[in-house]
């Protein structure tokens, strides 16, 4: 049976490099057999016809069409033609002492096709890597002794000495044929577990990023809106805040989300948004370049981590701390930055189980593709937030 390896392996191109070479082969060694008394001009008339004219296109011209054909047949294509040829070929070496018109070959000469036979064997260990590779160049031995002593008259000793000559040469070529596919398959697998080494890899990263968007989520509006109603004098607009809450839970639940692109404009205006329904008085400055389109999932992580640095500044920074928030957005480059003057904090002593800025700002930008959030503060100097996106 024939192996068939899918287009594109590393295996797959290692054998139409060596069919190419074989094609190659054949012309050279077809031209170097064209002359002289063991040349096949010269012994086609000593044998019945067609078959002398078969073995030159069995043997070197057929072989020698791989060059093309090993770039336009499919791979499985090209394999049985190859094997079809190297069979033949050994099927008509076989029976070349039943097509003599004569007992025995002029000038003593030895039949041309045993010159050619490396060739024939590497095809056939190309398209049967396995037994069938280490046995064709095996069976050539007998062959090629049996042939010449049916054809030469006291050819014993010298019939042997050619039939070990072809099995060693023969060997070789097979062999290193053999090795080099086989370094292919062994390329192809590394390959493919380095492929399912980084599927589970990226499996387990959105797993992470949807964890961290779950804990988002908890932390940013959930455990916002219980803050707020365990006060004894909550604010006006919990009832919409409580009911922004449980939108996104259920957009979880549903998995529904917005696909529509925003042009910079209305992203600016988004961030506007957001930080006016946190801290109205917060002054928000922004440049906008003409040109350029943010996705829905972008936008989203921007007024999500935008909004949970505002209300870290309501938090922690202090009833003194000045505190703005600046936007510049280009086209395939988006910065959103949020500085206060206030408190600030060690970044070095955040605890790990603190959702606010590891979850809902910088895991929230890593959540989308060419998201990133940067976090700096300076006890008694203030903190800087800068959440940025650049096209990939």
């Amino acid at each position: 049976m024939i192996g068939v390896d899918a287009d594109g392996s590393a295996r797959d191109r290692i054998r139409r490099t060596l069919l190419l070479a074989v094609g190659l082969g054949a012309i050279v060694f077809g031209a170097l057999l064209a002359s002289g008394g063991s040349g096949f001009l010269a012994q086609i008339p000593q044998l019945r016809a067609p078959y002398g004219w078969l073995t030159v296109v069995v043997g070197i011209v057929l072989p020698a069409l791989l060059i093309v054909l090993h770039r336009v047949l499919p791979q499985r294509a090209l394999l049985i033609y190859a094997g079809a040829i190297s069979a033949t070929f050994l099927v008509l070496e076989t029976a070349w002492p039943w097509m003599m018109l004569e007992p025995t070959l002029a000038d003593d000469a030895t039949p041309w096709m045993q010159g050619i036979n490396a060739v024939h064997a590497t095809m056939a260990a190309i398209v049967w890597p396995r037994i069938v590779g280490w046995v064709y160049p095996l069976a050539l031995g007998p062959i090629v002794a049996f042939v010449q002593v049916q054809v030469r008259d006291g050819a014993g000793v010298p019939a042997l000495l050619d039939g070990l000559g072809a099995i060693i040469f023969s060997l070789i070529l097979c062999g290193v044929s053999i090795a080099m596919i086989r370094a292919g398959g062994l390329q192809d697998a590394a390959a493919q577990q380095a492929r399912d080494q980084a599927a589970l890899e990226a499996r387990r990263h959105t797993r992470e990023l949807e964890q961290a968007r779950i804990n988002g989520i908890v932390h940013d509006d959930v455990m916002s809106v219980l803050l707020a109603a365990s006060r004894e004098d909550p604010p006006d607009g919990l009832k919409a805040q409580a009911r922004h809450a449980l939108d996104r839970v259920a957009s979880l639940e549903s998995g529904g989300t917005e696909h529509q692109d925003y042009d910079l404009h209305e992203f600016v205006a988004v961030v506007r948004s957001t930080v006016a329904s946190i801290a109205p008085s917060l002054p928000v400055t922004y440049t906008v370049e003409p040109g350029g389109t943010l996705a829905a999932p972008v936008v989203a992580a921007f007024a999500e981590a935008a909004g949970e640095a505002v209300r870290n500044v309501l938090r922690h920074a202090g009833d003194d701390a000045a505190a703005h928030v600046s936007v510049d957005a280009r086209p395939g480059a988006v910065r959103v930055t949020v500085r206060d003057s206030g408190a600030g904090f060690s970044t070095a002593r955040i605890s790990q189980r603190r959702l606010g800025i590891r979850v809902s700002i910088e895991q929230r930008m890593a959540s989308v593709e060419g998201g990133s959030a940067h976090v700096t503060s300076t006890p008694g100097r203030g903190t800087t937030v800068e959440l940025a996106w650049s096209a990939a």
